[in-house]
């Protein structure tokens, strides 16, 4: 959360038209709060208690929330990737103070309507949003959403589940979060100036993908992550990697005979000897 509190009505002006779409009740990190709606004025270090907010009514929130108990939503406007309070300063602070790292809140999306990719990623996370439920995965390239959302329709038809919903849960759990993890844990971010680890996940399942196709078999999860590791920090320029990976995907998926120097290239060299098994490669999967 920042020091200083950002006013929404001055954000919104910058961007021009905006359309308004609600999202209902999600839960929002509470370090992506970074301003008020009308009332930024009234916090000039931030906020936090004897700051614009009455010290005693953020004390008695804190209390409930170390006893255990659930406070009603917040009301926030979000754009972009960032939230703004509408209604309930003192209950965000209480969170922040009692050490939460989410917020329930009922958030309604102020869309840009123009065509910059800024633009278009901003409509096409609402639309994942919607659909999925998931809300903390921040992308930034135009078409990582809809690619994300395949994934888990995917998912959901190999495992026979119910909901679009509850698919996207467990994938989430089961697979973004262990391999988002692994992918921090490798400080593998640090080679993306100005990317998340959605962003590199995304990259990762199109590197799963490309090494399943040339080895004929899914290479696993596991296989994928050391893989795509090892290309990363062999390339100097992040974007030469992109453009590399990019380049090999368009040429499997309209079947272009790749050089064999590409494959061996691309291929981790842990699987050159393991045995082909010939089975359907899961995009963004297991």
């Amino acid at each position: 959360m920042p020091a200083v509190f950002k006013e929404f009505e001055e954000v919104r002006r910058a961007h021009g038209a905006l359309a308004t779409r609600p999202l209902g009740v999600i839960q929002v990190p509470v370090a992506e709060i970074v301003g008020s709606v009308g009332r930024a004025r009234y916090f000039p270090d931030g906020l936090r208690p004897g700051h614009g907010l009455t010290p005693s009514r953020v004390k008695r929130l804190v209390a409930a929330l170390d006893h255990g108990e659930v406070l009603p939503p917040v009301l926030l406007y979000r754009l972009g990737h960032e939230y703004y309070i509408v209604d309930g300063h003192h209950r965000v602070a209480a969170a922040r103070l009692a050490g939460q790292q989410d917020v329930d809140a009922e958030v309604v999306a102020f869309l840009p309507e123009g065509r910059s990719p800024e633009d278009v990623v901003a409509r096409e996370r609402v639309l994942f949003e919607q659909k999925t439920g998931i809300t903390t995965i921040v992308l930034h390239e135009m078409g990582q959403y809809p690619k994300l959302l395949r994934w888990i329709e995917d998912y959901r038809r190999e495992r026979a589940r119910g909901s679009l919903r509850s698919a996207a849960r467990e994938w989430y759990s089961r697979i973004y979060l262990p391999a988002t993890r692994d992918l921090a844990a490798r400080r593998l971010l640090r080679h993306f100036p100005g990317r998340s680890l959605g962003d590199l996940f995304v990259y990762l399942g199109d590197h799963k993908w490309i090494m399943s196709k040339a080895a004929g078999r899914d290479i696993g999860m596991a296989a994928a992550l050391d893989g795509f590791a090892g290309l990363v920090t062999s390339h100097r320029e992040p974007a030469g990697f992109t453009r590399w990976l990019d380049g090999l995907a368009a040429a499997l998926r309209t079947e272009i005979a790749l050089p064999a120097r590409l494959i061996r290239r691309a291929r981790p060299k842990m699987l050159a000897g393991s045995p082909r098994r010939r089975r359907p490669p899961e995009a963004g999967g297991r």
